[in-house]
């Protein structure tokens, strides 16, 4: 069975030919690992094999390709992965490009990109990656106040909301929560904000007081040749502007 390759589709400055099969668009390997930097085709592949277990049938799958060689055409059988299936792989991977990589897919997920894949529950599909946060250095995240706030990350509720309205569907109440919510946690950062500021504030006049206990005053000597005589701080009282 041969496959056509269609649906351009462009990362950075590299652009893909994306393998279509019964409605799924599916990667290559090969175009994997170009798309995450790897100079050899096998990277993903033992990506693969030492994560296995975490893809499911529609992540993953081998098709029958027919390749043109130089002895002629040939048929063989080719790992490919779905897009979700690449977004794992790019989860897996530590490359420079990686997480760009997981951004582009989600993009692609989230705007309904027209990809082979009719399902009409394709225009909800919000996976636990499409939260997933711009400064997450580990497995999980503190989803707090900051976070849900930031522009940098991604608000798929947000998405949701607008989606189901384009949809035709009349979300005026939950939409009415959501953004009642978003100004929650916006007034909770301006709040933790402020208390930072007049935390630092008191610490700063803290440290004066300290400061002038130590060395405000006239100071005197109470031995040696200068006993009982008084050095810095202020010899004549200041009284108004004199």
């Amino acid at each position: 069975m041969n496959i056509v390759a269609k649906n351009d589709l462009t990362f950075q400055n590299i652009t893909f030919e994306p393998v279509c099969h019964d409605g799924v668009t599916w990667f290559t390997s090969t175009q994997l690992a170009q798309a995450l930097g790897y100079s050899r085709t096998d990277n993903i592949s033992k990506i693969y094999s030492r994560n296995s277990d975490e893809f499911t049938e529609s992540m993953t799958t081998t098709v029958k390709m027919t390749l043109v060689r130089k002895t002629g055409e040939v048929d063989v059988m080719v790992r490919v992965f779905s897009l979700r299936g690449a977004h794992l792989i790019a989860m897996f991977s530590n490359t420079p490009v990686a997480k760009e990589f997981r951004k582009w897919v989600l993009d692609i997920l989230d705007r309904e990109v027209e990809l082979g894949n009719h399902s009409p529950m394709f225009n909800y599909h919000y996976p636990m990656e499409s939260a997933d946060v711009h400064d997450r250095s580990y497995g999980n995240v503190v989803l707090n106040a900051r976070r849900l706030v930031d522009e940098r990350n991604p608000a798929p509720e947000l998405e949701l909301i607008e989606q189901l309205e384009k949809d035709g569907f009349d979300v005026s109440g939950v939409k009415a929560r959501i953004y009642a919510l978003h100004d929650v946690a916006e007034t909770t950062v301006e709040m933790e904000d402020m208390f930072n500021q007049s935390r630092k504030m008191i610490q700063r006049l803290n440290d004066n007081f300290k400061w002038a206990e130590k060395t405000g005053g006239l100071n005197f000597s109470y031995e040696g040749e200068g006993k009982g005589l008084p050095y810095g701080g202020y010899k004549k009282r200041r009284i108004g502007c004199h």
